[in-house]
């Protein structure tokens, strides 16, 4: 097997294999096609508590806490079927089998982190996470990795911690309210505070990271921005180039939205998860954060 980019979180990594929204997984997958294998270990609605319950089983356990590991006969067992494939192979009786798979045991050579839209929730929703908590997971994760004293030890491992992507209010509020559910919709605002939490921890720990809530809201008002300008100065023109009637007056609108969502429809699909333009950004900036911070890991 290839070495693995591990990539945990929630249905933000769970979808990033959905083909029809461009999933920035399966780009990622195809960036490292015969270089890694992009292991997707997304948890749709789950945040990060209840997603340390199934860490133990996502995280690798190194070779000499194996030993004592409820799996290590199950492996035991694959090293037999193996060793006899390998022995078949040099009778001619079996097709080759180690150019396709080199090596036992892969190495993590990238952990990606992808949590906070279920955390970040309305605190009487039973996602939401407290962000002290929230910020106390992050960082658990993070030691099930790097503390030399954890069953998961893999100082090879790097690690990259993206946020929360932005949130759009007026789309989320819609989602909630055609289900008739009771607790209010997501927050752009509050889900910014989790966004914050991340690159606080980030920096902590100097770890890189992509701020996916910076990186849609920047865009979302840029593009606000110029069609607002767009409008004006085709208003402007009109009103400069037709003939005045006395009976006639320019009515300005009252509202300075720019469409329906204001904008952020162009970068999610729900108020929540993304897009394919939303997926195509993330994948871009997580190839970018990784070919500047590990030079070695560019295919």
């Amino acid at each position: 097997m290839y070495d693995v980019a591990l990539a945990f979180g929630d249905s933000m990594t769970q979808l990033g294999y959905e083909y029809e929204k461009s999933g920035w997984l399966i780009h990622l997958s195809h960036r490292y096609a015969r270089r890694m294998d992009i292991l997707n270990r997304g948890f749709s609605g789950y945040n990060t508590t209840r997603a340390k319950q199934v860490a133990p089983l996502v995280f690798p356990i190194r070779k000499d806490a194996l030993k004592k590991s409820i799996f290590a006969k199950r492996i035991e067992d694959i090293k037999v079927t193996l060793s006899r494939q390998r022995a078949l192979t040099k009778r001619g009786k079996w097709p080759s089998t180690d150019a396709t798979f080199p090596t036992f045991h892969p190495k993590v050579q990238l952990c990606i982190l992808f949590f906070g839209a279920n955390d970040s929730a309305d605190p009487r929703d039973s996602r939401h996470t407290p962000l002290n908590e929230y910020s106390e997971n992050l960082r658990y994760f993070v030691s099930m990795l790097h503390d030399s004293e954890s069953q998961h030890y893999s100082p090879e491992t790097r690690i990259l911690v993206i946020t929360p992507p932005a949130v759009g209010d007026k789309m989320s509020e819609e989602w909630f309210r055609n289900r008739g559910w009771w607790y209010g919709p997501q927050k752009n605002n509050f889900t910014k505070t989790y966004a914050d939490a991340v690159i606080e921890a980030a920096r902590d720990l100097k770890l890189p990271y992509v701020d996916m809530w910076t990186a849609v809201e920047q865009r979302v008002q840029e593009s606000r921005k110029q069609k607002l300008t767009l409008s004006s100065t085709e208003a402007a023109t009109e009103t400069t180039t037709s003939e005045p009637k006395a009976e006639q007056s320019v009515k300005r609108p009252e509202s300075t939205n720019t469409d329906e969502y204001d904008g952020y429809d162009e970068y999610l699909v729900d108020g929540l998860h993304l897009n394919s333009k939303g997926n195509e950004l993330l994948f871009k900036l997580v190839s970018e954060t990784i070919d500047k911070s590990w030079p070695e890991l560019r295919p």
